[in-house]
């Protein structure tokens, strides 16, 4: 099987001088002098974010982005702190934000032997907030993912209490969907309630189906993932981060999810009509990943890694997602006379091959068959006959590279 290889070069991405970091299978494009955006992710043919049309190539100075002038949003995914607030010093009361959301942030580009590129990008320092924000953005080779180190450091004289805070914009339209494992939640804006939410046991999974109403949600994830899916094209976008059970989350949540649209939603006592807004009030959902809110010393820093992983996938439902790959329906074993009919649709994130392994109620492997070679720009639909005999317990769905060597489980099911 032929590996991909990383590049990174210089190009201009809609008027904006941008990086543009591939491997043969991805491409993500960074603006670092609008806040240190990634402004777009695409896998094949298939753009995975929102570009706000109203501000194409433009980057406006401090002057015309913040609280009086208003907010540019230009689209993408950015980072922020948070809690957001407008009660106290302690809170974030953006955006805008001239400093971390709308200055120029640094640049280094770093290309090593390991088949990986990265761009490191940082923010001036903020008086405000103390911090200041940094993001490495790192592609590997055979992978559609993106690997996003965020780091907050104080870079002031006082001790400060932020957490990490991404927000990434997607373009949303009738057959664009979310997934969170979990069902609890609450409707945190919106000023009718937002009833296009579905929540479902065994997979406890909390599912959003986009709306043309606005409404903000904060949701209880109970595994360190948001997923989106856009049916009509059959591609899956994952956003996979650790969870920390027991701290403190600014808003109480993990997972935050946005819904743009028409109506009101009140905010520090005051009522907004986005359809007023500069920026419009274009079909789009952000999916928002949060850390821990933390303590930092002068000098201290935090950091919050979060993967992307895109791939596609040929159902109209989620229900997991792990590093190897997203699942639609769950592998199924079905007895047909003396055989197994295995099936299971699937997402890939890696270049490689699948196999299908039987394992005995002892532990011991047994059949092993090749299902062939997989990508992340082809959805992967299962459905094989294995042998079966009484000491088999269970069937698992295992993804290798192109060396052979097994990346992991992507789906198994027990034998009953």
């Amino acid at each position: 099987m032929k590996t991909s290889s990383c590049t990174i070069t210089a190009e201009n991405y809609k008027g904006w001088k941008a990086l543009r970091v591939a491997n043969g299978i991805l491409e993500v494009f960074i603006v670092p002098e609008i806040g240190g955006r990634i402004i777009q992710l695409r896998l094949g043919e298939n753009d995975f974010l929102y570009v706000n049309p109203r501000h194409l190539g433009r980057v406006y100075p401090p002057e015309q982005n913040n609280l009086i002038a208003g907010w540019k949003n230009y689209g993408g995914s950015k980072v922020w702190p948070a809690p957001q607030g407008w009660s106290s010093d302690a809170e974030w009361p953006g955006p805008p934000d001239p400093i971390l959301d709308g200055s120029p942030y640094s640049c280094r580009i770093a290309e090593d032997d390991s088949g990986t590129v990265a761009a490191y990008l940082e923010s001036p320092a903020d008086e405000y907030t103390g911090l200041t924000l940094a993001r490495e953005i790192r592609v590997r080779r055979d992978a559609a993912q993106v690997f996003i180190r965020h780091t907050m450091r104080n870079t002031s004289a006082r001790p400060v209490s932020w957490g990490v805070w991404e927000v990434t914009q997607h373009v949303a339209h009738e057959h664009f969907w979310v997934f969170v494992p979990g069902k609890e939640y609450r409707q945190m804006f919106g000023d009718r309630e937002y009833k296009d939410i579905h929540c479902q046991d065994q997979p406890s999974l909390w599912r959003l189906h986009y709306t043309n109403q606005v409404a903000k949600f904060a949701v209880q994830a109970a595994e360190g993932w948001v997923a989106t899916l856009d049916s009509q094209r059959g591609v899956v976008y994952a956003g996979c981060f650790k969870l920390f059970p027991g701290a403190h989350y600014p808003d109480g949540a993990p997972v935050e999810v946005w819904v743009s649209g028409e109506g009101t939603f009140t905010i520090h006592g005051d009522r907004v009509d986005p359809s007023s807004d500069p920026n419009g009030c274009d079909a789009l959902v952000e999916t928002e990943i949060l850390s821990p809110q933390v303590r930092l010393e002068p000098g201290e820093e935090y950091t919050f890694p979060i993967t992307w992983s895109v791939a596609h996938l040929g159902t109209d439902e989620v229900t997991a997602i792990n590093p190897c790959a997203a699942v639609g329906r769950r592998l199924e074993a079905r007895r047909e006379d003396k055989a197994l009919r295995l099936t299971g649709t699937f997402g890939v994130f890696r270049n490689g091959t699948l196999e299908l392994v039987t394992v005995e109620r002892s532990g011991k492997t047994g059949a092993v068959r090749s299902v062939g070679a997989v990508s992340p720009l082809k959805a992967c639909t299962v459905d094989q006959r294995m042998p079966w005999g009484e000491s088999v317990g269970r069937v698992s769905l295992r993804l290798r590279d192109a060396a052979g060597t097994l990346l992991g489980t992507v789906d198994e099911c027990a034998i009953r």
